[in-house]
């Protein structure tokens, strides 16, 4: 008699260092795609638009962190992010480094706010951005400065906000 049946589930969880160093400067500094599985892992879509963060997180299954490579919009000198009837609200920043120890990006937190809501402080999306130009050499390190219009987000649910309606 044979044994019970054990499924394995994968989970894409990769490291910080790795979504810039990898992921990021291979798709928006050599303009490559990546190779499989990262591929199915990694989608484009405009995170910054009329779409509600549920509404995408339905549309790719989310059953676990979701990723996605987008392009950054200026409004003026500020970057836009507006998403559905809310916003992006960013609440802290911090640089991520290589094995050397060298600067290599930013990941900033941001929070949905869209006050009223049942999704207000639902949802958390942390962004990646470079700090090397197009010639691939590093950069100053400014939080406010992007050398790339591209980055890789993560969207999640904020586990924290208990009771809220999509999140029970």
């Amino acid at each position: 008699m044979a044994g019970p049946l054990v499924s394995y589930a994968f989970c894409f969880q990769p490291p910080d260092q790795q979504i810039i160093s990898f992921f990021l400067y291979k798709m928006a500094v050599k303009r490559q795609l990546l190779p499989p599985p990262h591929d199915e892992y990694v989608h484009e879509e405009d995170l910054f638009d009329f779409k509600e963060p549920w509404e995408i997180w339905e549309e790719y299954g989310g059953d676990q962190d979701l990723y996605f490579f987008c392009e950054l919009k200026k409004t003026g000198l500020r970057i836009h992010r507006k998403i559905g009837e809310g916003t992006w609200s960013e609440k802290e920043h911090e640089l991520v480094y290589n094995e050397n120890g060298n600067p290599i990006g930013w990941k900033k937190k941001f929070r949905y706010e869209n006050r009223g809501s049942d999704d207000h402080g639902g949802w958390i999306l942390d962004e990646y951005s470079l700090l090397v130009g197009a010639d691939g050499r590093a950069q100053k390190a400014s939080k406010d400065r992007y050398d790339f219009p591209f980055v890789i987000c993560r969207l999640r649910k904020n586990r924290r906000s208990c009771g809220k309606k999509r999140n029970n």
